[in-house]
């Protein structure tokens, strides 16, 4: 019997994970436009709860309110070290 393998499919989880990584940003309008996925706040909850550090802030535009969300980046010490 011959079986063709054929290539997983991303979860959600892993498509977001991906857009986040390339140091974008993401909204609910964003996820939506670009994947048509809906569900947002899951994968950031599931992304954060698997150990991913993941800021957030509240935006308003047109009178509509929502989170946008990034990867936060470790601050790096070494550079605000000044040597005489």
């Amino acid at each position: 019997m011959i079986t063709s393998k054929q290539p997983t499919k991303q979860t959600y989880s892993q498509i977001m994970m991906a857009h986040l990584m390339t140091d974008a940003t993401i909204t609910i309008w964003d996820y939506i436009c670009l994947h048509q996925i809906t569900c947002l706040a899951q994968r950031i909850s599931q992304l954060r709860a698997s150990g991913v550090s993941i800021d957030d802030e509240m935006v308003t535009q047109n009178g509509k309110q929502f989170k946008r969300y990034w990867i936060a980046q470790p601050t790096n010490t070494t550079d605000s070290v000044v040597t005489p």
